[in-house]
């Protein structure tokens, strides 16, 4: 009995000393890992891992908000939506309803003629629910630069070596701010999704934006090609910063936000803390709010009669680049950082999009705006398409709504 009893002690203790040595030479493992992605420059990883892979998502949530810096974009006086009387009791036919949840919608809104005709909300979120709509934010940094010309403080035909003194050199010299707003700039920032060593990764992970974004320049000649690369939109928000002495959020808010009726003050992800808004992606607010920018630019610019921006601005925005891309195509379906339906579509419609599915779809024709938010769009689509065949489904169930 002794000598089992000892020989059970010491198969523990053995099993003791493995686990002992297979945890140490994990966590030296890991130590080495984390050293090389410092030493290599890629310690973004490291910051990417929690609100991604270890939280169960192969890339960036809408509820990521907690893992991030961020900077309050104050509202201002707050407008009620007028809203349709059976507002309350109305929820979406069963099989569109199916649609909505099957990816991962959690936030549908149509506002008809300034007034909402349908809401519905999925798990556990409401009209008071924030949630990241990243590229969408493209779009707002786009109105900040309208704003910033309707004040004098800068010219979309200005080069953009007027302000950045790095874009004063080579072909970069030739660089206007519309080149960045169109997606022409030729710099070759890259904007794969799945690539953890790419710019887009480092941008959105990383701690300095802007050394990140420093050392890119153009290639070739600015303005022949499109190419959607968010880093372009990085640099517009460095512009807006440096011509008007303000954040990129504080001058949204003061120019836009806090001007159409917000319930919320929203707020901006940033690359650290107090540094700088990722002007291409990482904005968090209420679906209701969303929808105010939408109804805006159906008013060409003008909120409860007030001009808000420009309406040359807003008509300018939703003009086709009419360059082609990099295999050839002529682009017809992008303007000022926003996404514009093809011309023979039915109803014809211009957008703000997030990659996850997050949509402000303005419907000029039928008076129309449609709010999504999810964790997913339908990523099938023909070769060449431009938009995913989500979007015609979601307009065509808002299309249902109107008075």
């Amino acid at each position: 009995m002794q000598k089992v009893f000892a020989d059970g002690v010491l198969t523990f203790r053995v099993a003791m000393r493995i686990l002992k040595r297979f945890f140490l030479g994990l966590l030296v493992l890991i130590a080495l890992a984390a050293a090389g992605l410092y030493l290599t420059g890629n310690e973004h990883i490291l910051y990417g891992l929690p609100p991604t892979y270890l939280s169960g998502n192969g890339r960036p949530d809408i509820d990521d908000a907690g893992w991030f810096d961020l900077r309050e974009v104050e509202a201002g006086e707050h407008t009620p939506w007028a809203k349709h009387p059976q507002l309350s009791t109305r929820q979406l036919a069963p099989e569109d309803a199916a649609y909505c949840d099957s990816l991962g919608t959690v936030a549908y809104l149509v506002v008809h003629r300034g007034k909402i005709v349908l809401e519905q909300y999925f798990e556990a979120y409401d009209q008071d629910t924030r949630s990241n709509s990243f590229s969408m934010a493209k779009s707002f940094t786009s109105l900040a630069v309208g704003a910033a010309q309707e004040r004098g403080l800068l010219k979309i035909s200005d080069p953009v070596g007027k302000y950045i003194d790095r874009f004063n050199e080579g072909s970069s010299n030739e660089l206007t701010i519309e080149h960045l707003l169109q997606m022409r700039s030729n710099i070759d920032f890259g904007e794969s999704y799945t690539n953890p060593f790419g710019y887009q990764a480092k941008a959105y992970y990383g701690t300095d934006l802007l050394a990140l974004t420093a050392p890119y320049r153009v290639s070739g000649v600015p303005g022949t090609t499109w190419a959607y690369e968010g880093g372009n939109t990085v640099i517009l928000g460095e512009i807006v910063q440096q011509v008007s002495g303000k954040t990129l959020s504080e001058f949204f808010s003061e120019t836009v936000w806090s001007r159409i009726g917000c319930k919320h003050d929203a707020y901006w992800n940033l690359d650290r803390e107090g540094g700088m808004e990722k002007a291409f992606s990482g904005y968090y607010a209420t679906a209701r709010d969303f929808a105010r920018i939408g109804e805006m630019m159906r008013n060409g610019g003008a909120w409860n009669g007030t001009q808000i921006v420009s309406e040359d601005w807003v008509e300018a925005s939703i003009q086709p680049v009419n360059r082609p891309d990099r295999n050839g195509r002529m682009t017809e379906h992008y303007g000022y950082q926003w996404w514009l339906a093809p011309q023979n579509a039915e109803p014809w419609h211009f957008a703000a999009r997030g990659m996850r599915g997050q949509y402000i779809v303005v419907v000029p024709e039928h008076e129309l705006v449609v709010v999504r938010l999810g964790h997913r769009r339908d990523e099938t689509r023909d070769e060449g398409a431009t938009m995913s065949p989500d979007l015609p489904r979601l307009i065509e169930i808002g299309m249902k709504w109107k008075d």
